[in-house]
């Protein structure tokens, strides 16, 4: 009988667990899941009366698990502390859950009752202990003596409750680093969002509207998911601050299902998974309004089954997109892998298939904060590369075919905007206009063929001396329009034109059968005629007109006194006899 009344009190002794005490030391200012006794079970058998009276059979709780909460659950957990005999500093309860809907925490006042602080999601955040991203509670501790805390959490769908017991100054320290982490994160989203709103004002494409929209939404439910928007902004809108980060993560979720489907061409290449993605975009702006009203764990697996479906369509459809060798693709896959992994470590961790911890719990942070960079990569590979397919479609449309130069429309607005920062800010320049005087006869006696290979030919020559910051132009079949950037004088003008003509009469290394090419230069200085750039072209082109075949002077400069009378007083006579062939012309 002796032996069986012993087994019966170890069995029993065994059965009871032991009060886990925790030692506060001033070395050690921060701990970080201390050791609680916990009770999970119906709220109408529990209350702090019976909690304290131990009328709660409390057990061992194991941090990183999960707890089946819901609308009719309710955890209990007793937190023993001892404090050191001298108190230098003040210590704190921390529950670093911004999520969590409701926790109370229990304290003996100094008359010995109890008395309850609240915070949560579905508490007002005027009412809180202290306003913070997530419930913080000063401990009410005596020198050398041991504490008894009682926590209730109440919270609508399974999740892990960690604890925390830090000093104030602790708690500020990293209360800071936090701050600073997702201030850098949210202020580069508020940078990718400003450059997403301006290039879609620049480039007139809506898509960096949308991408904007979308950024601006991501950045609002991380906001939401830490606890800063609750803290700084909505703390007091119970309702939205309990379903905010789920109805922006849906809205953030449909945006990026679009402008993945509209980058990836979707439509044209992909029909099927077009369909799939315009569907969930539809049923995203559904969820999102449902999220709100109906019950939380409804809304919860609405959310993960949204955001699985988004992330598994998305990713395939990037991926396609990449192995048909289009760069956005692998922009593509690069924003969307975080979210499917962020989504996969959410589900995992909720079927209790992965413990909680820092991953686990940020994994939709962390994938909003690097998605969202990696989606304006795609964008704006997107861009640039519809960018080069239309300045490639206007240098088609503003180059000559055959020279390679400048049509003259172009050329003339060129000369318009010359004319303007002389006009502004006194930046000089010179203009001439250059023609291969003897190509009509080269034309008529050695043929179309040779005559374009002459023009070419002028044009490689005029290119020689030339810097890459000048503007040349084919005003007409035989003539070239130059503009020297940065030139007040005349003689910079003097040395390219004596050269071009020179060059022309020479023969090229190698190629004795080349017919020299005759060039006449009309030339002005923006300092002496500033006037409209039609004007002055018509100027120089009358000059052209008045010199002779057989002129001695094949490079000319507008007098100023010839600027409002082009056409009379500048130039030579027109010579009346007609050139026989380029060996009876002579030059300079």
């Amino acid at each position: 009988m002796l032996a069986c009344v012993l087994l019966l009190a170890c069995r029993a002794a065994a059965a009871v667990p032991a009060e886990p005490v925790l030692r506060l030391d001033g070395e050690r200012p921060v701990v970080d899941d201390p050791p609680v006794l916990a009770w999970f079970g119906p709220p109408e058998q529990a209350g702090i009366e019976a909690a304290a009276a131990g009328r709660l059979p409390f057990q061992r709780l194991d941090g990183g698990k999960a707890l089946p909460f819901g609308g009719d659950q309710v955890l209990w957990m007793k937190l023993r502390l001892r404090s050191p005999a001298v108190l230098r500093e003040a210590w704190q309860l921390e529950v670093p859950l911004p999520v969590l809907d409701r926790v109370t925490v229990y304290q003996r006042d100094a008359g010995g009752r109890w008395v309850a602080r609240t915070a949560g999601d579905t508490v007002p955040m005027r009412t809180w202990p202290r306003p913070a991203r997530y419930p913080v509670f000063a401990l009410q501790l005596a020198p050398g003596a041991v504490s008894d805390i009682y926590l209730e959490v109440r919270h609508s769908t399974p999740n892990t409750v960690p604890l925390r017991v830090a000093t104030v100054e602790a708690h500020h320290r990293n209360d800071q680093r936090e701050y600073l982490a997702l201030g850098v994160t949210m202020g580069t989203m508020a940078l990718l969002l400003a450059a997403s709103m301006l290039r879609a004002w620049r480039l007139r494409d809506p898509l960096y509207g949308w991408y904007a929209l979308h950024a601006l939404v991501a950045m609002l439910a991380l906001a939401a998911f830490t606890g800063v928007a609750a803290h700084l902004f909505w703390g007091d809108a119970v309702g939205w601050v309990d379903g905010a980060g789920g109805t922006l993560a849906l809205l953030a979720a449909t945006l990026a299902a679009g402008i993945v489907a509209r980058l990836g061409a979707v439509r044209t290449r992909m029909r099927g998974i077009a369909g799939w993605l315009h569907l969930l975009c539809a049923l995203g702006l559904l969820f999102a309004v449902a999220y709100l009203v109906v019950p939380r764990g409804t809304g919860v697996l609405l959310l993960a089954t949204h955001l699985f479906s988004v992330a598994a369509l998305c990713l395939w459809a990037a991926a396609s997109t990449w192995r048909r060798g289009d760069p956005v693709g692998l922009w593509l896959v690069l924003a969307i892998l975080p979210m499917a992994t962020a989504v996969v470590l959410a589900m995992a961790r909720a079927v209790g298939l992965l413990p909680s911890f820092w991953l686990t719990e940020y994994a939709l942070v962390l994938a909003l904060a690097l998605g969202v960079p990696m989606l304006f990569g795609a964008l704006d590979s997107r861009s640039q590369e519809r960018r080069g397919v239309e300045l490639r479609r206007l240098a088609a449309a503003n180059q000559d075919a055959l020279t390679g130069l400048t049509k003259r429309e172009p050329f003339l607005a060129r000369l318009h905007q010359a004319i303007a920062r002389y006009q502004r800010r006194g930046e000089g320049a010179a203009v001439a206009v250059i023609e291969v005087a003897n190509y009509g006869w080269i034309q008529k006696t050695r043929g179309a063929e040779v005559a374009e290979e002459a023009l070419l030919r002028a044009v490689i020559k005029l290119r020689r001396l030339v810097r890459d910051v000048d503007t040349t132009g084919r005003l007409g079949e035989n003539r070239f329009g130059l503009i020297l950037e940065g030139v007040a004088m005349r003689r910079p003008m003097n040395s390219v034109a004596s050269r071009l003509v020179a060059a022309g009469l020479m023969e090229e290394p190698g190629r004795p059968r080349d017919v020299v090419l005759h060039f006449h230069v009309a030339a002005l200085v923006l300092h002496e005629h500033a006037g409209p750039a039609v004007e002055l072209l018509q100027a120089l082109e009358g000059m052209l007109a008045e010199m002779s075949p057989r002129t001695q002077r094949p490079l000319r400069f507008l007098e100023a006194a010839a600027a409002g009378e082009p056409h009379a007083q500048a130039g030579a006579p027109r010579a009346e006899a007609e050139p026989a062939g380029p060996e009876s012309m002579t030059t300079a």
